[in-house]
């Protein structure tokens, strides 16, 4: 199985001319940070907010490194308990860096503290206000959040905004150009319009989409529809693939507003990758399977009850049919059947419609139409010029429709 580096870090900016969106917000810290360096910071921590994915922890880092601090990072969502807290951002605001540089102090996903194994983590933190010799950043996506209330007084709060879509195209088109990708500008703008404002899933949809390719076209990406910004699909993948129990893959599903029979197409098109081992992919299949037997019936019988069935074999089955860990990351792949379906789109609309209009002229379904009809007609549409005309009268057809019984 072909291992990747994700896109989002290969192409982390490395300077601020590769920083794309939230000038003033860029600006902003940099003055704060400034400030250190002249002993007269007018707050000791600052507290940056904003959608994710528009940049908020890199920028940290590239101005870190522009203005000569050491960066010490930690995760709220990782080390969250009290003591980890006490010990790692203690230690660091309060000792000197091996080097004597003044360091810089960063303290992610900051709502990733609650529940009762962190209680009086927040506290910690936020009582470092008045003790840090460091400066001292914490990043959250909501600054109203309750929980964030004793950082109100004691915080310059910096807030990041949704990356437009004329700033995202560009960085799309920089970073095929170091892959090696001639992508087509419309494709690159649907990709930028579909993230809406957060580059970083723009970007990781740009790999799932164009990673192995030389050319990315706008076919390749029209059919996508807007991802639902919390819960989008790529998260619903990796919590059903990560999940360590049944309750977890059931809810990564129910949480989203991703459509369920969607969702199956991305799970069916992402075993392979996700699910190396052989047998672990055969039983994955095999509940997967087991899921498009009841939207079949669904479909069939509009028999609704049996949809918490479907949605049981195609999380918790798929996700207990792996008793191998995968070694390495791997991108999650679009769906290909969707996209050779939206290819052929226009054409199976303008099948369907001839289907309807020989329905009504032969009292027949449309499905028997399509399969028992047009075989026949395209074969006189080609042959018989006299007869192409009086059926396409008769049946009322459209030039497009002609030509389609015509040239197929």
């Amino acid at each position: 199985m072909t291992m990747s580096t994700p896109w989002t870090l290969k192409h982390r900016p490395k300077d601020l001319s590769e920083f794309v969106g939230n000038e003033e917000a860029l600006t902003a810290l940099e003055k704060w940070l400034t400030s250190w360096k002249t002993g007269k910071p007018t707050k000791r921590i600052a507290f940056l907010f904003g959608p994710p994915g528009v940049g908020k922890s890199e920028s940290v880092a590239i101005l870190a490194q522009r203005l000569g601090f050491d960066l010490i990072e930690m995760n709220a969502s990782d080390q969250r308990r009290k003591d980890d807290v006490q010990r790692v951002a203690g230690m660091a605001s309060t000792e000197a860096s091996l080097y004597g540089r003044m360091k810089i102090i960063l303290l992610d996903e900051l709502e990733g503290m609650s529940g009762t194994e962190d209680r009086g983590g927040l506290s910690v933190i936020a009582s470092l206000a008045g003790t840090t010799r460091s400066p001292l950043v914490v990043i959250a996506t909501d600054r109203w959040d309750r929980r964030f209330t004793s950082f109100r007084r004691t915080s310059l709060f910096i807030e990041f905004k949704h990356v437009p879509t004329r700033s995202i195209a560009p960085r799309l088109r920089e970073i095929c150009r170091r892959e090696g990708i001639d992508a087509d500008e419309d494709a690159l703008r649907v990709i930028a319009e579909r993230a809406r404002g957060d580059l970083r899933s723009a970007i990781t949809d740009l790999q799932a989409l164009a990673q192995g390719k030389e050319k990315l076209t706008y076919q390749d990406v029209n059919w996508l529809d807007g991802r639902d910004r919390q819960e989008g699909v790529f998260d619903v993948l990796k919590n059903i693939f990560n999940a360590k129990t049944c309750r977890e893959a059931r809810r990564a599903a129910s949480v989203s507003d991703v459509d369920y029979e969607m969702l199956f197409e991305w799970i069916y098109e992402n075993i392979p990758h996700q699910i190396p081992d052989s047998d672990d992919m055969a039983s994955a299949l095999d509940a997967l399977s087991r899921a498009d037997m009841f939207f079949s019936r669904i479909r069939r019988e509009q028999n609704w009850g049996l949809l918490p069935y479907a949605i049981e074999d195609m999380t918790a089955g798929v996700a207990m049919a792996r008793t191998h860990a995968r070694s390495g990351w791997v991108p999650f792949k679009f769906p290909q059947r969707i996209t050779v379906m939206s290819r052929t789109k226009a054409s199976r609309d303008l099948r369907d419609g001839i289907g309807r209009k020989i329905g009504r002229v032969a009292h027949v379904s449309v499905a028997t139409a399509i399969t028992n009809y047009i075989p026949y007609l395209r074969i006189i549409f080609r042959a018989n010029r006299k007869w192409a005309e009086e059926l396409a009268e008769s049946l009322s057809l459209e030039p497009q429709e002609i030509d389609f019984l015509s040239k197929h």
